[in-house]
């Protein structure tokens, strides 16, 4: 009845291109993108290891109001932002940071804002210094902010260098010619670059000259890990 499929179907071999998985961020961009929701992490997930050195471990959950006069800092995902004039006219910026831990909702009045309304937006990691106290109309905390930065400004502030780990096994004339394709564009920066070079019984630390100092952003740190692997690049904190 069916003998149109009496003759064994001819085997095929399919090939696939080799290449390397798309960066954490990519991911999750089109996740959003195409789902509205987040499906396999969060955002924050690869920043939250790094911007504890920031807030000296404080997490959003664990946040208390200050005593007066006293300041503190806090760090998350920017996941709402807005700006509202007052019924006096004056202007208040308004955010909302998450660290998946918790939220704290982040005033900036008119000084503050003026200074840093250009860093008020959504998907942007912010580290706010700045007192905080309870908002009675939330029944949550609020943080009034003194200093805001985004977490490049961070990193030109608080790393002490770019630590790139490489074992005998990979280096090479190709492999070297490769990392300086990808340090060059950021050598406009501060942050000195750092090469361990790892053998069975040595290891030794190669430090590059001034003119390669770099600004370590998420494009250069992804092209490196993307290069080298992901174990193998990581910022250097005191």
């Amino acid at each position: 009845m069916f003998g149109v499929l009496a003759e064994e179907p001819e085997q095929i071999e399919q090939s696939y291109a080799s290449c390397q998985p798309w960066p954490e961020q990519v991911v999750l961009d089109g996740e959003r993108e195409t789902l509205g929701l987040y499906l396999t992490g969060h955002p924050i997930n690869q920043y939250l290891k790094e911007i504890e050195r920031y807030v000296g471990g404080v997490r959003l959950k664990d946040m208390h109001p200050t005593e007066r006069g006293k300041v503190t800092t806090a760090a998350g995902l920017v996941i709402a932002a807005r700006v509202m004039v007052t019924k006096r006219g004056n202007r208040i910026g308004i955010c909302t940071l998450d660290d998946r831990s918790g939220r704290l909702e982040v005033m900036l009045f008119t000084d503050a804002l003026d200074k840093y309304q250009q860093l008020l937006e959504k998907d942007r990691i912010l580290i706010v210094s700045g007192q905080v106290s309870f908002d009675d109309f939330s029944g949550g905390l609020k943080m009034t902010a003194r200093e805001v930065m985004d977490i490049d400004e961070a990193r030109e502030k608080y790393a002490r260098g770019l630590a790139i780990s490489l074992t005998d096994r990979q280096i090479d004339d190709q492999l070297l010619n490769r990392l300086r394709q990808s340090l060059e564009p950021h050598r406009s920066g501060t942050i000195p670059v750092h090469l361990y070079y790892q053998r069975a019984d040595a290891r030794a630390r190669l430090r590059f000259g001034a003119t390669w100092r770099v600004s370590p952003s998420d494009r250069l740190l992804n092209d490196l890990r993307g290069l080298i692997g992901s174990e193998q690049v990581e910022l250097e904190f005191d």
